[in-house]
Formats: C-alpha cells, sequence, structure tokens
C-alpha cells in the first residue's frame, strides 16, 4: 500500500510522535527562555500544515500541493532539534531548521498542481533549497560568540571558530542571497497571477494572497532583522499571521470545491431549460464550471469527426497551459467532449460532477446537433454547386432558391414571385408543366431552352425533381459552351463529309482523265495490234512499243493517287522515315527535331503525318520563310506535333479549308488544334493527340 492511497496511516502517527518529541525536547531544554510558547506555536503552525496537506492528500491523490505542505509541517517540527541539550540533534536542528522554509516557497511556485511548470519556478526553488541548507552551515561554523546563555548551548560539530569577519561576512552574502531569492519568488507569483486565466484565480487568490505576503515578509525580514529589534518583533508576528493561514486558506479552497460542486450541478439544472438547444447546454455548462471560455464539441458518428453547437466541423486542440480536452464517453463510445480551462483540472471534484450532471443533456442533444452538421454539410454542397436551384410550389409561386452568382438571375427579386411573373409566357408554361408532371408521376423530368440575357442568348438546361406533396426543385444548368461544342461538332461532321465527297468526286476525275483514258487507249492499241499481228508485225511491235510506255504512265498516275490516299512510306517504313521525305521534297530548309517519335497508333502516325504536309504547304505557299521546324514528340500519353516557321505570319485558320480540314481530323481522335501567327512574328502549328 502507497504512501499516495493511505497517507493518515503513515504520515499521521509520524507527526504525532514528531511532535511529542519536540515537545521533550522544548520543556527539557537549558537554552530555550519560553518554551510553553515555544511549543504552542511550532505545534499550531506544524500541524495545521501536516493536517491540511493529508486532507488534501487524500482527496486528491495526484496532485502534489497535499505532499508538500506535509513537507513543510514536518520542516517546521524539525526546527524543535534546535532545543535539544545533545549536541547531535542540537547541530542538526541549526543545518536543517530552515528547510522548511524552502519547502514553503516550492510550495508556492508549485501551486495549484503541485508541480513546477516553469524553468524559472525550478531554478528558484533549488536555490532555496540550496540556501536553507548552507547558509546555516556556513552560520554554525562561524557563528556569533554570544548566541546562548554560558555553558547553555550544547556543542556545535560543525564548529570552526568564532571569527567575527567572517560571521559578518557570511551573514551579509547570505541576507542578500535570501532577499534575492524571495523577492524572485514573489515577482514570479505576480507573473503567474498576471497570465492567469480566471479559473485560475479563483483557485490563486487565497493561497497567493497569504503565501506572497509571507514571502514578501520573509525578504522584508531579513533586512530589518540587523538594524531594528522592534520593526523585527513585528514582521515574525506578521509572518506568523499569514504564514499560518495558508493552509486554512487551502482547506476553504477544498470546501469551496465541494459547496462549487453541488452548486454547479444545480446550475446546470438551473441554467439550461428542459428543451435547451446545444447552445443553451454550453451557456449551462459555461455558469457551473465558472469558466466564460468553455466550448462544447459533439461527436458526428456518420462524419467521423466532433462538431460544434452549431453543427459545424470542430477539430478538438492538444492539451496546453491555456486550454485542455475532457473528453465524455458512454459505453465506449465518444459522446462529446468540453475544451476548457486546464484549472479546472485541479479541482477534479467539480468538474467531474458536472460534466457527469452534462452527460445527459449531451447525450440527447447529440441527435440534433448530427441534423445540424448534415444540415451544414448539405448546404456546403448546395453552395459548391453551380447550378441554380428553386423550390417552386405547384401553383408557381418561388418558395426559396439558391445562386452561386446572384447576377444569373434575370431579377434579384425570387421569393414570392410567380414563374410567369418571371419568365417568359412560353417558357413559364413549360416549366409548370414539368414541374407538375414531376410531382404527379414522381419521377424526375428535363427541358432545355435558350434566353436572350443581357444582350446575348444563352442557352439552359433545367431537371425537375418533387421536393413535397406540393412543390418541386428546379435545378437549372446553363448549357451555352456545351450548345456551342455541339454546333461546332455537328458543323464538323458536315465539312468531313462535304471533304469526303470532294475527295471522292476528285478521285473520280482523276481516274477518268488520266489513269482511266490511258488504260481505254492501251486496250484501243492492244487491238490494232493484234489484228496487225499478222499482217504488218513490225507495226504490230510498234502499237505494243507504245501501250507498254501507256502503261507505264498509267501506273505513274495511279500511284500518285494512291499517295494521296495514303503515303506508302508511311505503311512500309513509319511515321519518321515519312517526315524525312516531306522534308526532303519541300522547296525550304526543314530541320526535324524531337528525335525520334517511336511507335504510334496508325491512325494517329496519319493524322500527324498530314499535320505536318498541309503546314509545310501553306508554309511554301504563303509564308515567306527561311527555315521550318517539325517537332514530333510524346507527352503523358500524348503525340504532340509542332511546325513552326519564320515567315510573316498572319494566318487566320478559320478562312482556308486546309487548316478546318485537318482540325476536323485531329478533333476526330479527339485531339485538339492550335494555331498561334502574330503577324511578322511566324506561324506555330501544333496538334496534341491522345494515343489512347
Amino acid at each position: 500500500m502507497s504512501f499516495s492511497q493511505r497517507p493518515w496511516l503513515y504520515f499521521g502517527p509520524a507527526a504525532i510522535a514528531a511532535g511529542a518529541l519536540g515537545v521533550a525536547l522544548t520543556l527539557t531544554s537549558d537554552h530555550e527562555e519560553h518554551p510553553g510558547f515555544t511549543i504552542a506555536l511550532a505545534l499550531f503552525v506544524s500541524m495545521s500544515f501536516v493536517i491540511a496537506g493529508l486532507i488534501g492528500w487524500t482527496r486528491r491523490p495526484t496532485n502534489r500541493t497535499g505532499m508538500l505542505m506535509v513537507a513543510v509541517g514536518f520542516g517546521v517540527l524539525a526546527t524543535s532539534l534546535y532545543e535539544a541539550n545533545y549536541t547531535l540533534p542540537f547541530t542538526l536542528g541549526n543545518l536543517f531548521g530552515s528547510l522548511f522554509i524552502a519547502a514553503f516557497v516550492h510550495l508556492l511556485l508549485a501551486y495549484p498542481s503541485g508541480r513546477l511548470i516553469s524553468r524559472y519556478g525550478r531554478a528558484i526553488v533549488v536555490s532555496a533549497y540550496a540556501t536553507a541548507f548552507l547558509a546555516p552551515l556556513l552560520d554554525s561554523m562561524f557563528p556569533e560568540r554570544h548566541t546562548c546563555k554560558p555553558h547553555a548551548c550544547p556543542d556545535n560539530l560543525v564548529f570552526v571558530s568564532h571569527n567575527h569577519a567572517a560571521h559578518v561576512a557570511e551573514t551579509a552574502v547570505w541576507t542578500t542571497v535570501a532577499v534575492v531569492l524571495f523577492a524572485s519568488a514573489f515577482l514570479l507569483l505576480i507573473g503567474r497571477w498576471r497570465r492567469a486565466t480566471p479559473a485560475l484565480r479563483r483557485q490563486l487568490r487565497p493561497v497567493y494572497l497569504a503565501g506572497g505576503l509571507s514571502v514578501l515578509l520573509l525578504a522584508v525580514g531579513f533586512i530589518v532583522t540587523p538594524f531594528s529589534g522592534v520593526g523585527n518583533t513585528l514582521v515574525s508576528i506578521a509572518l506568523i499571521v499569514t504564514f499560518t493561514a495558508v493552509p486554512f486558506l487551502f482547506l476553504a479552497g477544498l470546501l469551496g470545491t465541494t459547496l462549487a460542486r453541488s452548486a454547479g450541478v444545480g446550475a446546470i439544472f438551473r441554467s439550461v431549460p428542459e428543451r435547451a438547444s446545444p447552445g443553451e447546454v454550453q451557456e449551462g455548462l459555461r455558469v457551473a464550471l465558472r469558466d466564460p471560455t468553455a466550448e462544447v464539441a459533439y461527436w458526428y458518428e456518420e462524419g467521423g469527426h466532433y462538431v460544434d453547437v452549431d453543427g459545424n466541423r470542430f477539430e478538438l486542440p492538444t492539451d496546453t497551459r491555456q486550454r485542455v480536452v475532457t473528453s465524455l464517453d458512454y459505453a465506449d463510445s465518444p459522446v462529446a467532449a468540453i475544451v476548457h480551462d486546464p484549472a479546472l483540472r485541479e479541482e477534479p471534484e467539480l468538474l467531474e460532477a458536472i460534466t457527469g450532471a452534462a452527460r445527459i443533456a449531451l447525450e440527447r442533444d447529440k441527435l440534433l446537433v448530427e441534423v445540424k452538421a448534415r444540415a451544414e454539410r448539405y448546404r456546403a454542397v448546395l453552395q459548391a454547386m453551380p447550378d441554380l436551384m428553386f423550390r417552386i410550389a405547384r401553383d408557381g409561386t418561388y418558395r426559396g432558391y439558391n445562386a452561386p452568382d446572384e447576377r444569373d438571375l434575370l431579377s434579384e427579386m425570387v421569393v414570392g414571385r410567380k414563374v410567369h411573373e418571371r419568365l417568359p409566357q412560353e417558357l413559364a408554361d413549360r416549366v409548370l408543366a414539368a414541374g407538375q408532371a414531376a410531382v404527379d408521376r414522381g419521377t424526375p423530368q428535363m427541358i432545355e431552352y435558350a434566353l436572350d440575357f443581357t444582350g446575348e442568348t444563352r442557352n439552359y438546361e433545367a431537371r425537375f425533381a418533387a421536393s413535397g406533396e406540393d412543390e418541386f426543385l428546379m435545378i437549372v444548368r446553363e448549357i451555352t459552351e456545351r450548345k456551342r461544342q455541339q454546333e461546332e461538332l455537328q458543323a464538323s461532321r458536315a465539312r468531313i463529309v462535304a471533304a469526303g465527297d470532294d475527295e471522292r468526286r476528285k478521285l473520280e476525275r482523276n481516274l477518268h482523265d488520266g489513269a482511266q483514258q490511258r488504260l481505254v487507249s492501251l486496250s484501243l492499241s492492244l487491238r490494232l495490234a493484234q489484228n496487225r499481228v499478222h499482217s504488218d508485225p513490225e507495226g504490230a511491235e510498234q502499237l505494243l512499243d507504245a501501250a507498254r510506255e501507256e502503261l507505264a504512265q498509267a501506273l505513274e498516275e495511279l500511284r500518285e493517287l494512291a499517295r494521296g490516299i495514303h503515303p506508302a512510306v508511311l505503311t512500309d517504313r513509319g511515321l519518321d522515315a515519312a517526315l524525312e521525305a516531306l522534308a526532303a521534297r519541300s522547296q525550304l530548309p526543314v530541320e526535324i527535331s524531337g528525335g525520334p517519335a517511336g511507335e504510334l497508333p496508325a491512325q494517329v502516325e496519319a493524322a500527324a503525318y498530314y499535320v505536318v504536309s498541309e503546314a509545310l504547304a501553306n508554309v511554301t505557299k504563303y509564308a515567306q520563310a527561311s527555315a521550318v521546324e517539325v517537332k514530333v514528340a510524346r507527352m503523358n500519353g500524348i503525340a504532340v506535333v509542332e511546325v513552326a516557321d519564320d515567315g510573316v505570319g498572319g494566318a487566320d485558320p478559320l478562312r482556308g479549308s486546309g487548316l478546318r480540314g485537318l482540325a476536323d481530323r485531329v478533333a476526330s481522335l479527339s485531339g485538339k488544334l492550335e494555331v498561334e501567327s502574330p503577324p511578322g512574328v511566324g506561324t506555330r502549328v501544333r496538334a496534341e493527340i491522345p494515343l489512347e
């Protein structure tokens, strides 16, 4: 069984035994002039600290304040050793009789938790203990010549000499050190008071008032004692009063916590109405805890996080000297948390009683706060949506709306107005019909429409869904850009069809005027040669030679036509070789950069080839350039084709059919074609074609 579990069992008898020993030593002392007064004062002061400390130690085992108070009480009892008529206890009384003062300073600087929280405070306490031992040691080594009646005091085991100069020097040094230490402790107490929160000041006030005065009087006493006997007496009396008041004020604080616990629980039930909102519960807790900064956070199971009383996400802070968190659980499941002043942890009875009483209200409010959190989440989703949303009654009256941009509204007045008052007649009829159908059938409806809006025509898509028995939601999204893209797609498809028709007619014309005519002529020549083979062999041979030439010309023309449809070099040797062939046939110097393009899908290679081919043709015809750079590369799953020249620029991709046809070809592969052609700078044609 440890000291912290049953301190009375160990230190109670020890205090009684030490007190009895002190009484015996004082009553039998040969050098104590007022034994009765000394006994009464020592027992009263020491037992006050011991009893108050044991009560506090029992009530709050983890708090070291009670332990320190017991140490101060035993330190006071240790001064009784000075009254002994024997050498050893007398020497020990001289050496350790001042340690209770250091323990008292330790108690004040560690209050209310019993732990020193600053390096400055720890340095003062360590210095105080060192001074409380070293100063009496030197004073015992070089004591004043007449401290007791002749032959009344026993021998001092550490005595060196009655050197007056040494005694004066060590007294001056340790007096100065003691005054500096007491002044530093007093200033530290003032600084802590100024930085303390209201809840902490409530705890510090009684003990700091008496203890701080005691520390100040100790400093004054060290200064006054060498110069005034009367002043020393007055300071000593005041010091005894303030010093002895500390344990009683400590007990008053413990009693106040007990009373505050009962009052706090009652305050919760008085301050929190029966049907209180989460905000009112929070205010009730602030009153009960006497902490106006306390905040309540509810556990939001669905989101896996805490929310505040308004349903907004709440991140619990880490424990600091300014704020700490007390979690409230039920059946190992989180219910809520209270963020409060850390000083309340030094009043565990109050905190536990009030949070226990509040847990019922917090458990009840958890569902309401979760509903608020969901509402906040849905509101955030609505605000993040780019669409207009309207709640419309069955009769066409607007009941609410959400507009990310108020400028998208036809008119600022919405709620309370009718659909026919805000929209054109025909459109209003369609809106009401679609909305009523959504309510009656229980299935979503959709319409598309156009509006003349601030000098331009905008296209919209409206979806309708029932949101009650007599109202529907109308969700409106602008689709002007989509319509434009659809129109551009239709135009592109029309251009592709027209280009295909033109190419077929051109191919038919070329075949008819070229290879077909040559083949017809070849057929006639062969027939004539057949007829002359017996009658005119030489003529037949001439006709066959002419037919062979005609056949060669027809084959060449067919190859040219085939190259226009799909270049053979691209099929046989790949894109890199095809680009080299284009560069070789170009009338301008062409630099191919970017390294080998590598293997690409066939349709991508064909598109890249025709982009370069058409761009080079345009450069030759219009650019007045001196050089051209061609680049084909792979970047992040995209084939990038660039043709740049240093010509006059000013190219318009909308005027010529060549670049428009290229754009259609690239678009058919989900790619895009860009043309940059500032006047006087040159032209850059860039195509980006996805590889997948």
